[in-house]
């Protein structure tokens, strides 16, 4: 039967995308505001022709149903640039981008030549009047308070925008650690957050985790290459037993 080894590479092929995921984890460990990824699996029942005798049932094919995202808070790391700041709590800066506004963890901010804050892309970081922080050029003492309110020695001039969501699950990575959301899971006003200045937020990956989640999917990835050979031996041996008796 040829069940056997479909089955074998449906598994075979889902270890190779939780590869790919713990892979991608490994490469970002120490990319800011990162969220590690992992693969959700199921069963895919197939119906075939015997399921309906006595002792046979369906076939159970393995299915990557997609990636999820672990949005736990990940270290806070002192940089010593007082444009940096990290979130405490469950939230979301927001930035504004050609593409609309996007939402990120990640706040490494630094001031264009206009004296906008940006971040390194160069999108505007924005303020909860939806409007982006501009700095005159004298104005060197930015003090960035645990309520996000940013002022300078000249006074007040504004405080950030922060969001959180209803599902985390449905935020979908863009690029430089950006998320957009859907229709349905729009975002709202952030509560019970604060704010580190000078410090940001490290990856949430741990690295021993994801090296021995390796270590388990080639283990994986072996055991099932080892099945689909034997099945490849059982079927050539029944070939050559059968070729010979006619």
């Amino acid at each position: 039967m040829e069940n056997a080894k479909y089955i074998a590479l449906s598994r075979q092929t889902a270890l190779w995308r939780r590869m790919d995921a713990i892979a991608n984890n490994l490469a970002n460990m120490n990319t800011a505001g990162f969220k590690r990824e992992d693969q959700m699996f199921t069963e895919y029942l197939v119906k075939s022709p015997a399921e309906d005798k006595i002792g046979k049932e369906k076939i159970r094919f393995v299915q990557d149903l997609g990636t999820y995202r672990d949005f736990a808070e990940g270290a806070l790391t002192q940089t010593g640039n007082n444009l940096d700041v990290a979130i405490h709590g469950d939230a979301f800066f927001a930035i504004e981008t050609p593409q609309g506004e996007k939402y990120t963890r990640k706040g490494q901010f630094s001031l264009d030549s206009e004296g906008k804050l940006v971040t390194a892309s160069g999108n505007a970081v924005l303020s909860d009047g939806n409007d982006p922080f501009f700095f005159a050029p004298n104005e060197s003492q930015i003090e960035i308070s645990t309520d996000g309110t940013i002022s300078t020695e000249n006074g007040v001039i504004g405080k950030l925008k922060v969001v959180s969501f209803d599902d985390n699950l449905k935020l979908k990575n863009t690029y430089d650690g950006l998320y957009e959301t859907t229709y349905d899971n729009q975002p709202q006003d952030a509560t019970n957050v604060s704010f580190a200045q000078g410090m940001i937020e490290q990856s949430n990956v741990n690295p021993i985790l994801e090296m021995t989640n390796m270590i388990d999917v080639q283990r994986s990835y072996a055991n099932v290459q080892k099945l689909i050979d034997i099945e490849y031996e059982r079927q050539k041996e029944a070939i050559n037993v059968f070729t010979t008796k006619v």
